[in-house]
């Protein structure tokens, strides 16, 4: 009995313990956790090493979803917009693979172009190692939010077709000036609320125009109200139904399921 609750026990912890996967085994690896001033939100921030955790579903589809939260390039809202997206991801049967990129506080633009790259590296791993996680190369999406929708449109436009989503999910993202849409550019799903910040909402209807006028596949949720930074967290406004819309959208996705 001692050894079948031992047993049990470390199926468990191996569940609610994802596997961690070092990008860039090269740097030194180190972060601070905190909470904001104004609520309990667990933040990472300082980080300086990137990595994957690995969220592998009970009953898999063969498809993956990368998943990166946001935080403005300071600090990572590593729970709201990533390790519970990457649970629910894995109960609808996705390999959720979370993507903890680099952030500093000295420098964002260097965050910026440092989380790129992460995203793109990211990509390319998940792409190279498929097959041990028992995923298809070709149905590999991007799902992104705010800081880290920035990373999900930036691996979409990417020329590099290796490190290039399948699908891609910009969720109130912050939209990249230049919006360069390569031909076979993924099908985009985007949600974001009607009162967020005139840069999300504007940049959002560039980026919808820019898959427009490529010709490519795009659906766009807009909704009334909800504001910036809504993830997981149900708040009684329209933006909690985003979730059944994305899964919507992916079941209806011949890459995505």
């Amino acid at each position: 009995m001692r050894h079948a609750l031992f047993f049990l026990a470390a199926i468990a912890a191996s569940a609610a313990d994802p596997a961690v996967i070092s990008l860039r085994p090269d740097l030194p690896a180190s972060e601070e956790v905190f909470t904001g001033p104004n609520d309990t939100e667990r933040r990472i921030r300082k980080i300086t090493s990137p990595t994957l955790a690995v969220f592998l579903p009970e009953r898999p589809n063969g498809a993956a979803i990368l998943v990166a939260p946001g935080g403005g390039f300071v600090h990572l809202a590593i729970d709201k917009e990533g390790v519970d997206v990457a649970r629910w991801l894995s109960k609808l049967g996705y390999a959720a693979f979370l993507l903890k990129y680099r952030v500093t506080l000295a420098d964002r633009g260097a965050s910026m172009r440092a989380g790129v790259e992460d995203a793109l590296l990211a990509m390319k791993t998940v792409r190279e190692r498929s097959a041990e996680w028992k995923v298809a190369p070709d149905r590999i999406g991007l799902l992104g939010f705010s800081a880290g929708g920035y990373l999900a449109v930036a691996a979409a436009l990417s020329p590099d077709a290796s490190a290039r989503p399948d699908f891609v999910m910009p969720v109130y993202p912050a939209v990249p000036a230049e919006l360069a849409v390569p031909p076979g550019a993924p099908p985009l799903f985007l949600a974001l609320a009607h009162d967020d910040g005139p840069f999300i909402v504007e940049g959002s209807l560039r980026l919808v125009n820019a898959w427009k006028q490529a010709k490519l596949p795009a659906e766009l949720h807009m909704y009334s109200s909800g504001g910036h930074g809504f993830g997981m967290r149900a708040s009684g406004k329209p933006t909690d139904t985003w979730t059944a819309r994305l899964a919507e959208w992916l079941g209806r996705l011949p890459a995505a399921k």
